[in-house]
């Protein structure tokens, strides 16, 4: 898994889900498919090689609507790994991080962006067990006609400028790394904070001049005819995602989050297996944006898809079990894991915003709040 850089400081179908009520100057990294896929097992094996729990489980996920981090959880329903498992799925849906903090009494497993990420680890008890995607598409946008498109790399035209963008979140993060690589920063522009699909609405209707998104909005923006000038994957700063485990489930039902987990790199690999796998993918992943009532067209949803780029079930495992030394210098105690390092990259770019403080960092570090226990379960599951 390649290093993030640091930041202004140092994620054969049997059954049918009921579902939860311009330019580029990137390309999507190509997704090796890994020998262990799911593929590979029988295809009459639903189980995927895990066995089935003797009674019926009930596992409540909070899904992010939108953007494939959470989309493998869905595949494995649709192909009905859970329901061979013994688990029954119910599905919580949000387009935000804090918003899925906040109602955290409806969900075990919750996934969600860097900046749902950063805030759960504030303000919350939740064990931080997996990571499901590394974004590159969090990108920047200009309007075609405007100085900005032409000259892009004059810091005089971005001085003022209206920034339209979700605060508090990875796009801002993206936002300030494109402004570091033209010496000026967040305080330069003025910020307009909006969601992630609102804020396209706006920008279309005459608002800002900036604006700042990820995933199908992104693709959206480019289709209609907005400038990409920068995006996460150009900058080097592909965000992680990743699932927070309630305390709650961690305590009183451990072996269905490793279930859960494993299933969910499984469906990763089942997804990296063939162009036929991900086209049924992007069709499940499109009907439940109809579903919810999220912005997407065939063209975008299969864009989407192959622009994800989560971790295989060894990636997995390898980011919660290999160490290394904290690329920042701050701390000393340990070797850090390769998915703690990965995190505090956003994290330490908050910390440089005001929004977090070294001491928080230092905490989750102690209490080990990026927690390798299931994972580590995992592998002693598979035999790996």
């Amino acid at each position: 898994m390649k290093k993030l850089i640091s930041l202004l400081l140092a994620l054969t179908m049997l059954l049918a889900l009921a579902a939860c009520g311009g330019q580029t100057t990137a390309k999507p990294a190509e997704s090796a498919v890994p020998s262990d896929s799911a593929s590979a097992a029988p295809a009459d094996d639903l189980t995927w090689g895990l066995t089935p729990f003797a009674e019926r489980q009930t596992l409540r996920l909070g899904f992010f609507t939108g953007s494939p981090l959470s989309y493998p959880f869905l595949f494995a329903d649709k192909l009905g790994v859970f329901d061979a498992l013994n688990i029954d799925v119910e599905y919580t849906c949000f387009t935000g991080g804090p918003a899925m903090m906040e109602a955290n009494a409806e969900w075990d497993l919750g996934s969600c962006g860097l900046g749902g990420l950063a805030n759960g680890l504030y303000g919350y008890d939740f064990s931080l067990v997996d990571i499901t995607d590394f974004e590159e598409n969090i990108a920047i946008f200009v309007r075609p006609d405007s100085a900005l498109a032409k000259d892009p790399k004059n810091p005089d035209n971005w001085k003022g400028a209206a920034c339209v963008y979700p605060a508090g979140t990875t796009a801002q993060a993206v936002l300030a790394a494109y402004l570091q690589t033209i010496g000026l920063s967040l305080s330069d522009i003025e910020s307009v904070n909006m969601d992630n699909s609102n804020a396209l609405t706006a920008y279309k209707g005459g608002t800002g001049d900036v604006l700042i998104c990820w995933n199908a909005i992104a693709l959206s923006a480019e289709d209609e005819g907005f400038v990409r000038v920068a995006d996460a994957g150009t900058l080097g700063f592909t965000a992680p995602c990743g699932t927070f485990a309630t305390k709650n489930i961690m305590e009183n039902n451990f072996d269905l989050v490793v279930t859960a987990c494993t299933v969910f790199h499984k469906a990763v690999e089942w997804l990296y297996a063939s162009d036929e796998n991900k086209a049924q993918a992007t069709e499940w992943y499109l009907e439940h944006c109809d579903e919810e009532g999220f912005l997407c067209t065939e063209d975008i949803a299969k864009r989407t898809i192959d622009w994800y780029r989560g971790p295989t079930t060894d990636e997995w495992i390898e980011l919660f079990t290999k160490t290394s030394p904290d690329d920042a210098g701050l701390y000393t105690k340990r070797d850090l894991l390769e998915a703690e390092k990965d995190l505090l990259v956003g994290i330490d770019f908050f910390i440089g915003e005001g929004k977090y403080t070294a001491a928080d960092r230092t905490r989750y570090l102690d209490d080990q709040r990026i927690d390798p226990s299931v994972a580590l379960a995992a592998k002693d599951l598979l035999g790996k």
